[in-house]
C-alpha cells in the first residue's frame, strides 16, 4: 500500500510570506509595494511622522523607517540639514559659487 503524505514545509493556514514592516503581517503580490529593502501593503505605505500616504516617487527612507519628504527633513540629523542648506545656498550662486565674503 502506499500512502500520500504533505509536506509540512509548507506553513498550514497561509501567511508564510514577506511581513509588512509597519503592520507585522503577510504582504501579498497584489498589494505589494517593495521599498527600503522591505515589502509594504499599499495601506501601510505612509509617513511614519504624520501618517501621509506615499508613492515610490515621494517617500524617503531613514534608519528603516518610510517618511514623506517634509518629515524627512525634520528627521535629518543637524549636521546633515546645515550641510544641505549649504550645498543649497552654494548651489544658488551665480556661477555655482560661493558669495564672497
Amino acid at each position: 500500500k502506499r500512502y500520500f503524505s504533505f509536506s509540512t514545509k509548507m506553513p498550514q493556514w497561509g501567511g508564510g510570506g514577506e511581513k509588512c514592516p509597519r503592520c507585522q503581517k503577510t504582504v501579498y503580490p497584489a498589494e505589494k509595494i517593495a521599498a527600503c529593502s522591505s515589502s509594504w501593503h499599499k495601506a501601510c505605505f505612509k509617513c511614519a511622522t504624520c501618517k501621509t500616504n506615499l508613492t515610490l516617487n515621494t517617500y524617503k527612507d531613514f534608519d528603516q523607517e518610510i517618511f514623506c519628504k517634509s518629515c524627512y527633513q525634520d528627521k535629518l540629523h543637524p549636521h546633515e540639514r546645515n550641510r544641505k542648506d549649504l550645498e543649497t545656498k552654494f548651489n544658488k550662486q551665480p556661477g555655482g559659487g560661493a558669495a564672497p565674503s
